[in-house]
């Protein structure tokens, strides 16, 4: 009984590996195989029904003899027996197909075709009730199981947007709260300087030159709020920016991030080396967009870099990556956790810097399906890696 299971369980496992077509064949075979053994074991009992009755009364009697519907050789009760064998037969092959097929129809839409309409029913069920979380599994090679995984997948993008949708809306939230806090400041200094001069200007009490200092705080402040609608315009328009991919040449893009290390050179005392070891090919991404998150990594290196910074460019697969690497203090703790979140800066009351570059970079490369990652160096320093999703030469790639 073991070896037979385990030949059962084998051709099982054969069956789920074939496509429904094929499996759909064995099956046939295999009933058909059945159908030949059914019908040669009746016939042969019919052959050994009649020999008994031809013995029995001692008469020749065959599947053609008209003794069978009339004549008085043999009894009622064997003639009807007679009648049946007869019929049997003539028959049992195609009863026998028959139930084959019916049989075998419903072995394979209850083997091959139902549990996996059920875990799609199930899975869509619960897609529809707003639950992303079920998977859809039916582990099979045929195209019920190619058709699980897809929609598996679609399940798994569905509940990847439906992520990225709560992200952005809990950032969005922070985003706000930070802006209304920050804006707090300002508006409160400019608030307090205006009750001051409403006071005391009519009065005669305020010098010119206190005027123009309080005027001049004023204006200072005017333009902090001027660069905080700035920033958040310019985060509204990052996650409104539409991919819009286009094949070039590595070596372009590294002429690109040449032409940026030049100017950025020479207004800085800085010395800037950029490597890579990308065969020539062409790569289908957002030259855009990959040259805004360049050049804010490369802006945030400079700012903390002691006088070397190394840039180099890789391509695994479909993804493509800049390291940017200074010789600075490194990012601090806080920085790692925290550095990529908007309006994140170790500077206190920064006047010119928000802390958005590095959240742009981070909105960015998730918006060409990469990441942004922050390390620091074992030898020195701080490392940015940005991360494109690519097509390339070899196969391309949506983005």
């Amino acid at each position: 009984m073991d070896w037979l299971e385990e030949k059962m369980e084998q051709m099982r496992i054969f069956l789920q590996e074939k496509s429904l077509v094929k499996s759909l064949v064995c099956y046939l075979c295999i009933g058909m195989v059945g159908v030949v053994t059914f019908y040669w074991i009746t016939r042969n009992m019919c052959l050994a029904w009649m020999e008994v009755i031809s013995k029995r009364y001692q008469t020749s009697i065959t599947f053609s003899s008209l003794n069978i519907w009339k004549g008085n050789s043999v009894g009622n009760t064997e003639r009807w027996m007679l009648i049946m064998v007869n019929f049997l037969n003539e028959y049992c092959l195609y009863i026998y197909t028959l139930i084959c097929f019916i049989t075998v129809g419903k072995i394979f839409l209850e083997k091959r075709i139902k549990p996996a309409v059920e875990e799609i029913t199930r899975g869509i069920k619960y897609i529809n009730l707003g639950d992303y979380g079920h998977e859809i599994a039916w582990y099979s090679q045929d195209e019920m199981g190619m058709l699980c995984r897809e929609m598996e997948q679609m399940r798994k993008n569905l509940l990847r947007e439906k992520r990225d949708r709560w992200r952005q809306q809990d950032e969005q939230r922070k985003i706000n709260a930070a802006f209304a806090h920050d804006i707090r400041t300002p508006l409160t200094v400019i608030q307090g300087y205006t009750e001051f001069l409403q006071r005391y200007v009519p009065k005669g009490r305020v010098s010119e030159e206190l005027l123009l200092e309080k005027l001049a705080d004023m204006h200072e402040q005017e333009e902090r709020l001027f660069r905080f609608s700035t920033t958040m315009t310019t985060i509204q328009n990052i996650d409104k920016w539409d991919i819009s991919g286009a094949w070039y040449k590595v070596s372009e893009i590294l002429g690109q991030f040449h032409a940026v290390i030049q100017g950025v050179s020479h207004s800085q005392d800085k010395e800037i080396c950029l490597h890579s070891a990308i065969p020539e090919q062409k790569l289908l991404l957002d030259q855009n967009l990959l040259m805004e998150v360049f050049e804010n990594l490369l802006s945030n290196a400079v700012r903390y870099a002691y006088k070397h910074i190394w840039v180099e460019a890789v391509l695994v697969d479909h993804e493509f990556t800049v390291f940017v690497r200074d010789d600075g203090q490194g990012f601090s703790e806080r920085a790692l956790r925290s550095g990529m979140d908007t309006y994140f800066s170790e500077e206190e009351n920064s006047r010119e810097h928000f802390g958005i570059g590095l959240s742009i970079c981070r909105m960015l490369c998730e918006n060409h399906g990469g990441r942004l990652t922050l390390q620091n160096s074992v030898k020195q320093g701080a490392i940015s890696a940005a991360s494109l999703t690519v097509g390339t030469e070899k196969g391309e790639e949506k983005i």
